[in-house]
């Protein structure tokens, strides 16, 4: 078996494959992923943030299906355990912001229940959280 190293990817490596709007940019991602024995890590923070910049211009179940292609990509690794939980709640939920379904997916992904809160909406709809108050 190879050695594999791993690195991490940005925000806007993340958005360029997603999106495959900047032709330049596209190319030197898709020679970054020809090197050999590789593996790349995306932090969770650079996914909510991807959603966040993608939500302006396209719609929710566009946002989860270019995510769920991203997570098809052999060299990527992500929390895959906790998108699985988000990216339902987050179509399912239209008044839910892809941040408070992420935070409820970590709330009951780690057993850390009830996820304290004062929105309503989340409380009411999440399963996970709790109205304070």
């Amino acid at each position: 078996m190879a050695f594999r190293t791993r690195e991490s990817l940005d925000t806007n490596i993340i958005l360029r494959i997603m999106l495959k709007d900047i032709p330049e940019q596209c190319l030197r991602i898709q020679d970054l992923f020809l090197r050999q024995g590789c593996v790349y890590d995306v932090a969770d923070l650079a996914i909510t943030e991807a959603v966040y910049v993608m939500q302006k211009n396209f719609t929710r179940h566009e946002v989860v299906k270019m995510i769920k292609l991203l997570f098809e990509l052999p060299d990527i690794r992500a929390n895959f355990g906790l998108f699985e939980r988000v990216l339902p709640m987050y179509l399912e939920n239209p008044k839910l912001s892809f941040n408070d379904c992420c935070l409820a997916g970590y709330a009951a992904l780690n057993e850390a229940e009830p996820l304290w809160t004062f929105d309503k909406d989340l409380a009411k709809t999440s399963g996970t959280a709790k109205l304070l108050g």
